[in-house]
């Protein structure tokens, strides 16, 4: 008989909770809108620093460059610069900002063998997509990803050369502040 009880008991607080809860107003964590952010962003073989710009609701420009670390050669580097038109895409979440890029890529690749050296400098079309969380009024964390018409470079007739057309997929993590 006790467990009966017990359970009719349990039942009936387990309901009216129940019923409250449902009967409660959802609220909705909304951080207020920015015009500038100021971060970082980075993967296993780069590292740079970002900026961005809205000049209206759903449309910014973001500027990237980076400095990348994979080469083979202790004397090589290489570098790049994004350029993106960006539009934001309007989510019923506004903790989640989702966007679409597309600009123009710069690509710096100095080369060394030894006896010769060089840079190789290229300009492309290139897009990217990415999601960011704001987890504070003047935070957020993302993880972005650039896609870029890149080349391959070797070495053809005593000289380097972009060989050919590759397509590039480059993600990263972001770290933004919010001005």
């Amino acid at each position: 008989m006790k467990n009966i009880l017990f359970a009719s008991l349990t039942a009936a607080l387990t309901f009216s909770f129940g019923a409250h809860a449902q009967d409660a107003p959802v609220k909705r964590l909304s951080y207020p809108p920015y015009r500038i952010a100021l971060g970082i962003l980075g993967n296993p073989k780069a590292l740079g620093v970002q900026a961005e710009a809205r000049f209206l609701k759903d449309f910014g420009a973001r500027l990237a460059g980076v400095q990348q670390f994979d080469y083979q050669r202790a004397n090589e580097y290489g570098g790049g610069g994004v350029a993106l038109l960006t539009y934001y895409l309007p989510l019923k979440n506004k903790l989640i900002e989702a966007g679409i890029g597309l600009g123009a890529v710069y690509s710096l690749y100095h080369w060394d063998v030894g006896y010769d050296k060089g840079n190789l400098q290229d300009v492309n079309l290139g897009g990217g997509l990415g999601v960011n969380l704001r987890f504070s009024p003047n935070f957020r964390l993302g993880i972005n990803t650039l896609v870029a018409n890149g080349f391959e470079a070797g070495y053809v007739e005593d000289n380097m050369r972009a060989v050919r057309r590759k397509l590039l997929l480059v993600p990263a993590l972001t770290f933004d502040v919010l001005l």
